[in-house]
């Protein structure tokens, strides 16, 4: 807030501040002491006089009362467009008080006049000594006194001699400013090359922010950057007219539009670029005061009707009074983007929209916009016309300023929106390899899955399908047989089939049996597979339940299991089904083959993925090296295949009667 404080004391300052008071004018006189390469200081040094008779001769004129200007750029007020302005006479009297002649140059700082004429008159005999051709904005450069962008007229004084130089000047449209500088030769030679080189940089400069801003609106498709390149190029246009570029390097662009309109083309297309900028930079068009942001739509229409007027008198003329109307309704709208501006930029300080891009625009805007409302004020006489109003250089240091703050903020949203996209870009990264892991891990469910379901095929096509097709076969053996009993009547059939009888009842007690043990086993696998942990305490129980109801009470076979390791170590179904298999088909083959009246059956677990199962009986043994292909055999090759799904090393010896050992390394740590 102390920097808006600060910028209206500046502002206040130059309203309210004293108007210079005019003096008695002095002669502009030679000495030997000055410095031939400085600019000659011209208060207190001119006069005018406001033609309203339009006189076209100088010696009429001579007579005339002039007033002392009392400052070095006069200024009359403003014109605008009035049908009939009347020429302004300046007088400047030149003593040369050294022993040689002095060349000397008038330059005018601006092009947009429609006639000078420069006039040097010998006071002491009142005549005219010389008489410069007419000027304007329509005389090209080859054709003036001194080829320049602007106006400079040459004025010879000779030593001891006083001279009076008279320029008269027109102007149909804008207010009547006349930037007017005196140089010795030499120093006019050597300001124009510096002038030049300074223009350069500034021209190319914009030119370059331009370019940049039309990379990073290509690069990001940010409308904010394709704005600001607009506002750049116009600012561009604006010191190439202005300061007489395109009066020079393109004479016949200035008719692109009737009369001098092209004058008002790009300082028009700059407030408007401005107002087109700001809308982006500081977009209220989603907050509260998105009225301002549909105001500033109306006021784009504005300007554009200002172009139509600008470019209507190519078809047609505008009468007297219709173009008064236009002038003062273009003046009108020709500022109106400026309190616009201010609007946004009030508003997204004072509601905290965006508070730091709000301070930033008006700290790189306020001083080149001081100097054009210093402009206007001075247009209207309500402060002097000081200096650096009317000085080109003081709007492109300013302009330079305000397009380096900008730039530098744009350069810093540039960053951020490329540091928001990486992130994004990082999250998306992330999310795809996130999702592929994901896909990966559901790849390995599936073929888990597909696994566990190749696993409990087998089971059941081990186990409840080899009973089944046992019971089928024992049930078409039993029907066969009822087949060929033959139909006997009387009592010799009754004793016939009672003797047949117990010996069917025993087939389908074993065929019930088969059943029974189908049953079991089909139980025990969807035991197993039901759920997707186990602890070792719930297996050994199952393991000693199994053992005790299906080995040692139908077969008379002794058996003792361990199962040591953590109590609450989980185990997976794959394992469980696994090592419950492995146990059941080794104490399966301890009873059909082993002879032997005890086995022991140990399993040990670790934390670090390691086991180690052992099943050993105190039978005959069996030999390892028997073909676990026969048919006899399967079980072995059945209970190798189950330890290399566990992981695990399978072997079978003789020691003491058969050990069965599967064995599972850890997993490897750093």
């Amino acid at each position: 807030m102390r920097i808006g404080w600060l910028f209206g004391l500046l502002l206040c300052v130059g309203l309210c501040g004293p108007k210079t008071v005019c003096a008695q004018t002095a002669s502009i006189v030679l000495t030997d002491d000055d410095d031939p390469e400085a600019r000659l200081l011209l208060y207190d040094a001119l006069e005018i006089y406001v033609d309203s008779a339009w006189k076209q001769s100088v010696l009429p004129i001579h007579k005339q009362p002039f007033l002392p200007v009392g400052q070095a750029v006069p200024n009359v007020g403003f014109t605008g467009a009035t049908a009939h302005p009347s020429p302004i006479w300046l007088r400047l009297r030149i003593q040369n008080a050294t022993h040689r002649p002095v060349q000397l140059y008038a330059r005018i700082n601006f092009w947009c006049f429609d006639s000078l004429q420069l006039s040097v008159v010998d006071p002491v005999r009142d005549s005219v000594l010389t008489t410069s051709p007419v000027l304007g904005w329509r005389t090209p450069v080859a054709a003036r006194p001194v080829a320049d962008r602007n106006f400079t007229f040459p004025i010879i004084v000779p030593a001891g001699a006083d001279r009076v130089a008279y320029l008269r000047v027109f102007k149909m449209r804008g207010t009547q400013v006349i930037p007017l500088v005196l140089w010795r030769e030499a120093g006019y030679k050597a300001h124009m090359p510096l002038g030049y080189l300074f223009w350069g940089g500034v021209l190319l400069s914009l030119l370059f922010v331009a370019l940049m801003s039309l990379f990073f609106f290509i690069t990001t498709r940010d409308h904010i950057y394709w704005s600001y390149m607009f506002c750049v190029l116009c600012l561009i246009g604006f010191f190439f007219i202005n300061d007489g570029f395109m009066n020079q390097f393109a004479f016949d662009a200035q008719f692109w539009l009737p009369r001098q309109n092209i004058y008002f083309l790009f300082p028009l297309l700059l407030f408007y670029s401005q107002l087109v900028f700001i809308r982006t930079f500081l977009p209220l068009q989603r907050t509260p005061a998105r009225w301002l942001h549909r105001l500033s739509s109306g006021v784009l229409l504005a300007g554009l009707a200002c172009l139509l007027m600008l470019a209507g008198e190519l078809w047609t003329t505008y009468s007297p009074g219709l173009e008064m109307v236009f002038s003062r309704l273009f003046v009108l709208l020709y500022w109106l983007p400026m309190p616009l501006i201010g609007a946004f930029v009030a508003i997204s300080i004072w509601r905290r929209y965006y508070v730091a891009a709000g301070w930033l625009y008006l700290i790189a805007v306020s001083p080149f916009y001081l100097l054009n409302i210093g402009q206007v004020l001075a247009n209207f006489g309500l402060i002097p016309t000081y200096s650096p109003l009317v000085d080109f250089r003081w709007y492109a240091v300013t302009a330079l300023f305000e397009v380096s703050a900008l730039t530098f903020g744009l350069a810093y949203r540039y960053k951020l929106m490329r540091d928001h996209n990486d992130k994004l870009l990082s999250n998306q990264r992330e999310k795809e390899r996130t999702s592929y892991a994901s896909e990966v891990q559901s790849l390995a469910l599936k073929n888990s899955m597909l696994q566990e379901k190749e696993r409990i095929a087998r089971d059941l096509h081990d186990n409840v399908g080899a009973q089944l097709a046992l019971m089928i076969t024992s049930l078409l053996h039993i029907s066969r047989q009822a087949d060929q009993m033959p139909v006997l009547s009387g009592k010799t059939a009754r004793i016939e089939n009672d003797s047949r009888m117990p010996r069917f009842a025993d087939e389908l007690r074993g065929v019930v049996s088969y059943a029974r043990e189908a049953i079991r086993t089909l139980r025990e696998t969807i035991w197993a597979i039901n759920q997707e942990r186990f602890t070792i305490d719930e297996f050994e129980e199952r393991l000693n339940q199994y053992v005790n109801r299906y080995v040692q009470q139908t077969n008379g076979l002794e058996v003792d299991v361990q199962v040591e390791g953590d109590s609450g170590e989980p185990l997976s179904s794959v394992q469980v089904l696994n090592f419950f298999r492995i146990v059941q088909e080794a104490l399966s083959n301890v009873v059909k083959h082993a002879e032997a009246t005890q086995a022991n059956v140990r399993l040990m677990v670790h934390s670090d993925g390691a086991f180690h199962l052992t099943i050993h009986d105190n039978g005959h043994g069996l030999n390892e090296q028997v073909n676990p292909t026969d048919e006899q055999h399967y079980g072995i090759h059945n209970m190798k295949r189950r330890a290399e799904e566990l992981g695990a090393q399978f072997s079978i010896y003789e020691q003491n009667g058969t050990v069965v050992d599967v064995v599972r390394q850890g997993d490897s740590r750093d």
